[in-house]
């Protein structure tokens, strides 16, 4: 499902995604496809994809604050004005945590390539999320320290979300165990890290 394309970087991981509006594409993407924690993959002009998850939404709407009555409502600008541009927008930050190449070899650390402009952004089906964490049966998340001390705010609830969604794909006991004890070392950092701030 492709939910948009990317119009700019923040930095060498950090992308930003305007999700596609109804009438852009065939499909539009729901709200649950760029939902929060979400992992989506963004094509390499080389070989293979950038692999990221949602961290952020940023809602825009240039409309906000501006004074005075309409000529024209939202219904007749479409009719007497079709070229009017709906400047209004939905923008998804989108943190880049690895690779995956054509041949399904996976890289999770910090990749050399960056996308391009306009490069369309698509969330990864169950399947390729667990190709991405699994690499020869062995469960992989190397990117996780990377993300905490990227996005220290947002990043233990991040980690929270994306371990409970990889628990629901990955099922095999040995790996469960992992992600129970990652989850709930998560979870007690998450309720005693705020004592400590500010000190």
């Amino acid at each position: 499902m492709v939910i948009g394309k990317l119009v700019k970087s923040n930095a060498h991981i950090d992308y930003v995604c305007q999700v596609y509006h109804p009438g852009e594409v065939v499909q539009p993407p729901s709200p649950a496809d760029y939902a929060f924690g979400n992992f989506v993959r963004i094509p390499l002009d080389s070989d293979g994809w950038l692999v990221g998850v949602i961290y952020d939404t940023i809602l825009l709407n240039p409309e906000f604050g501006r004074l005075g009555p309409r000529l024209s409502s939202p219904a007749e600008l479409a009719i007497f004005t079709p070229d009017y541009l709906n400047e209004k927008a939905v923008l998804v930050g989108v943190l880049v945590i690895g690779t995956i190449k054509e041949t399904g070899e996976v890289d999770q650390s910090l990749p050399r390539l960056s996308a391009r402009t306009e490069s369309q952004v698509e969330r990864m089906a169950e399947v390729q999320i667990r190709a991405f964490h699994l690499i020869k049966g062995n469960l992989s998340l190397t990117y996780l320290p990377r993300l905490l001390g990227y996005q220290p705010r947002l990043g233990l609830d991040l980690l929270r979300t994306l371990l409970r969604h990889l628990q629901q794909l990955i099922d095999e006991p040995q790996h469960q165990q992992v992600l129970d004890l990652l989850l709930d070392s998560l979870i007690w950092r998450h309720q005693v890290a705020p004592f400590g701030e500010g000190g």
